[in-house]
């Protein structure tokens, strides 16, 4: 198991290994008193310092992080990036996470079905990333701001909410290791390229509930720092960095999230969203440049089987990266985009291609990485 190459998949008998979570093939029930398993790797944090790389991105293919200058311009370019975006001009595919919530989920007939898709949307949290960690390989697409202090934003969606503990040292920062009353741990789910390793993850601040401006100003928006990544697939582009809260509001409220289901087996075609339905439909919860939640409908485009990975159409931005896709997180989109040449362009430098009548048509061909 040890000379056992990133990615590889092996066929075993045993069910325990070191550094391994084992997943069990589907079947019958004739097929599971014989059926065997496969492994899944994931990796700690000192192997990812290591340089550990495993894939990285198809070719064609990019990340979809929105780059922000600093966290003092964060909420200015945020802004424009979304009023100028190129790839969806006037995002009229994308739902607000409040008009989601009143106009279309009311259409669902089950309250089974509201209750989960609800719980989605209040479990999907913007990520703000301060630190680029110089142990990023020099291949890796966020390379080039190494050691700067340039801002990325990403999205991330909770999972395993741990029950409170009392009275024992807290880790977040504001306690620093001093006894916190009540205090939550949970998990972050996200994309591997938007937070690398712990270091990164210190680094950043996870914002709960932002579904609208509103939000930041009456308090409902909440947010917490990431203590570090525990594990993570680079061969999937995905991570999970581990959170602690002590902040009771907050527990409270993420602990009653805890609800979740199959969703890619839900009907989403009482939605009306798509002229067709069935289990292909993605649908995507996102903060696309950085802004209040959205909710975008497409369908899956195509199984690459060989590379596991999947292509859908459902419409993303920048700052959609990490967002829950199925059982992974969207990775990133194919395509002709603004950041032609893998060259990301500034404000500046797109006002100046919108001044001499440049437009950039994006087909919607965007991916994850199948588990």
């Amino acid at each position: 198991m040890k000379n056992q190459r990133l990615g590889e998949q092996k066929i075993v008998k045993r069910k325990v290994f070191s550094n391994a979570i084992i997943v069990k093939f589907n079947g019958t029930k004739k097929e599971k008193k014989t059926a065997k398993y496969k492994t899944q790797h994931f990796y700690k944090d000192k192997d990812m310092d290591n340089g550990e790389q495993g894939r990285r991105k198809p070719i064609g293919g990019r990340h979809e992080c929105a780059i922000f200058t600093s966290r003092e311009h964060e909420a200015a370019e945020s802004y424009w990036g979304y009023k100028n975006c190129e790839k969806n001009p006037g995002h009229k595919n994308f739902i607000s996470a409040q008009d989601f919530k009143d106009n279309y989920l009311p259409r669902l007939q089950s309250d089974k079905q509201r209750e989960l898709f609800k719980s989605w949307i209040d479990k999907t949290v913007r990520l703000r990333v301060d630190c680029t960690s110089q142990a990023r390989p020099d291949d890796d697409d966020m390379a080039e701001y190494r050691g700067t202090s340039k801002m990325r934003v990403g999205t991330g969606y909770v999972w395993g909410v741990q029950k409170p503990k009392y009275d024992e040292p807290c880790v977040c920062p504001k306690c620093d290791g001093n006894v916190a009353r009540k205090q939550w741990s949970f998990r972050v789910w996200t994309a591997k390229h938007a937070v690398y390793n712990t270091e990164e993850a210190k680094k950043t601040k996870i914002d709960f509930f932002y579904d609208d401006d509103s939000c930041k100003s009456d308090g409902r928006m909440k947010s917490v720092w990431g203590v570090k990544v525990y594990r993570s697939r680079p061969d999937r582009d995905w991570c999970g960095m581990l959170c602690v809260t002590c902040d009771e509001d907050l527990g409270e409220r993420i602990e009653e999230l805890v609800l979740d289901g199959i969703l890619h087996h839900q009907d989403l075609s009482q939605l009306g969203l798509l002229p067709s339905g069935g289990e292909e439909i993605v649908l995507i919860v996102s903060h696309p440049h950085g802004q209040s939640k959205k909710i975008t409908v497409g369908e899956v485009t195509h199984r690459d089987r060989r590379n596991d990975r999947l292509d859908y159409n459902t419409p993303t931005c920048p700052g959609s990266s990490g967002a829950k896709v199925f059982g992974s997180v969207h990775s990133g989109s194919f395509g002709k985009t603004p950041t032609e040449n893998n060259h990301r362009l500034n404000i500046f430098e797109i006002m100046s291609r919108k001044l001499w009548g440049h437009k950039t048509e994006q087909e919607q061909i965007n991916f994850c990485y199948d588990w």
